[in-house]
This record gives C-alpha cells, structure tokens and sequence, in this order.
C-alpha cells in the first residue's frame, strides 16, 4: 500500500484541530483537514469577514478577533495549528498551551533568531508538548518517494542542494523589516529543511558568504559551503542571488542519482550518459497546497508519523542555528 492509499484508508473523523490565522497558509491547512474529513474543526482569525465562507460547513466553529480572544478550551489530543504572521507564531502557541493545547503544528520558521527557539522549545520540552514545524516541503510525496528509493539502494552517500532567490521578483515592502533582513531563514530554510530531512541535520560546516547584489538583505547575496551531517553524509550548498539559479536538491546512492527541481518533482538517472527521467508521484489531495494535507496527516495519526516524520521544534532549532551561520545573521535582535 502506498502512502496516499494509507491516508485514503485512514478514518480521521475521530480527530479534532484548531487552525489559529486564517490567510494563504491557514486556509490550506483547513482544506488539508477537510480533505481528510477530520470530525471537528475550529477556526480562529482576526478578521470576521474572511471567516463567512466556513458557515457552510456544520463541523467548523469559527472564532474571530484574533488569537488573543479565543477561551475555548480544547478537546482530548486536539491539534493545535498555528498560521498567524511570523510575528505572533510564538505568542499565540503560548495562548494556546494555556488553554490547555498539547499537540502542536506551527508554521515555518517559527521565529527567526535561534536564542528566541531555544528558549521555546526549553519551555515547552520541559512541558512534555510535541511540536512540529510546518515545514511543508518535507512532506511532499516527492521527497517521501526518493527516502523510500534511497533506502532500498543502501541509502544516501551525498547531497547537493541550491536556494538562489530570485531577488528581482521579491518586494521587500510587502514583509516586515525583520524578515527581509533575515530573508534566508525566513524563505530559503524551505530547501534546507528538505535537504536535511533526508540527510539528517548539519554536524559540521564550513560557510562563505560575498556580494553586496541585494540593498534590503545586507549580509550578503552569494553563500556557498559544504558540510557533515549527523548521519555522516557529506552534502554541499551554492545560492547566488544576484544570478539565475534555481531551487534543487540532489542526493546520490550507490546505485543511482535523484533531483528534486523542482522541488515538486522527483527525477532519477543511473548513468551520466542518461538524460533524467521523471518518477511519477502523486498526492492525496492534489487540490491542497503539496505536503499540507500530509503534515497535517502525520501529526493526526501515528502510523502515518511514523511514514512521514516531520521537523521536530529541535530539528528547527538546528536548522536556524545553521541558517543563521551560513547567511552571517545574529542569534537574536
């Protein structure tokens, strides 16, 4: 059984969440749940009129005015989904542990200074409160296909990965100040997250930054380094954002070489002689954002966790700490 067929036949209509935010990112998380008939959702969002399409559904319970107004307390294992702006991901996961949440799915990157994750994660280990981080892209069926080949050909000898930017098509105004500055964490961690999600977190490194291509993003535009993971495979990183590059992930087996570019597709060549060949992956809501349906998934069942495991809060933390070094930011403001 494949693992869109394993989520096809798992009945989730005995599980309950509250998505806290309901923009872009909220509003794919609602349709991940609704995709998967999940029995019971609560929607929380500052403002009243993005909430009246939900009146149509009996199972969700909307709640406007924001997260600081929500006194509903929640049900047994009820999952907590947070997709405020980055800004208020830690505050309104703290409202919500003092509601008594205990399960939480917070989107990436959660913050973006490492002294600020540590401390929350500290606070709610010591709580004993999994949370996961909406890393979605290490979810997508493309990435969990090429965990299942590797494994089968011995696993993963090497890792190439690239996170250029295209810089000319991002406006600095339409984010806060913080996350231009810190744009590297606040965006290109995606294709980190997917990387080491199959390699295993950063060990070692060594990391290089130069130009000046960039006027909001002040430490730099071109970054290239290369590393150890935990897991002992070698892996190597380039971004030159002032150039043409493109958002990939490469690893190696002893068998054969695999490509996520992009990020969506899998494609598979054994010899340099070969042109790639796409492996055809498909999701298990097509019509949801690629991987929310699958996180979401993972953090409602166990056996599907066990399938698709997600980034911990401490893999977060690992990852911003090494996002923080390769891009040259401070650990906190």
């Amino acid at each position: 059984m494949d693992l869109k067929d394993k989520i096809a036949a798992t009945d989730f209509s005995d599980c309950q969440a509250t998505v806290v935010g309901y923009g872009h990112m909220g509003k794919e998380f609602v349709k991940a749940l609704q995709a998967l008939k999940v029995g019971q959702i609560c929607v929380c969002s500052l403002s009243k009129d993005s909430l009246s399409p939900l009146k149509d559904f009996g199972n969700v319970e909307a709640f406007d005015g924001g997260y600081q107004q929500l006194k509903r307390k929640p049900g047994p294992g009820e999952l907590a989904i947070v997709s405020t702006p980055t800004a208020h991901l830690i505050p309104a996961a703290h409202h919500l542990r003092e509601l008594g949440y205990r399960k939480f799915l917070i989107e990436k990157p959660i913050s973006l200074w490492s002294k600020e994750l540590r401390e929350f994660c500290k606070l709610f280990a010591e709580a004993n409160i999994p949370v996961a981080s909406g890393y979605n892209r290490a979810a997508y069926p493309a990435l969990l296909e090429l965990k299942h080949l590797a494994r089968q050909e011995g696993g993963i000898t090497s890792c190439t990965y690239a996170f250029t930017e295209f810089t000319n098509r991002i406006d600095p105004k339409a984010y806060s100040d913080d996350e231009a500055m810190r744009w590297g964490i606040a965006n290109s961690l995606h294709v980190m997250s997917m990387a080491h999600a199959l390699i295993g977190m950063p060990k070692l490194w060594d990391s290089h930054r130069a130009g000046s291509a960039v006027s909001w993003h002040p430490a730099g535009s071109v970054f290239v380094g290369s590393g150890i993971s935990e897991k002992g495979i070698p892996f190597a990183y380039h971004a030159d954002w002032g150039s043409t590059g493109r958002w990939s992930v490469e690893v190696h087996t002893k068998k054969a070489s695999y490509r996520l570019c992009p990020l969506e597709q899998l494609f598979v060549r054994y010899s340099f002689k070969e042109d790639w060949k796409e492996i055809p992956v498909t999701a298990f809501a097509p019509d949801v954002k690629v991987g929310f349906t699958e996180q979401v998934a993972s953090m409602l069942k166990e056996e599907i966790n066990r399938e698709i495991p997600l980034i911990s809060l401490e893999g977060t933390c690992q990852l911003t700490k090494f996002g923080e070094d390769v891009f040259g930011y401070k650990s906190e403001e």
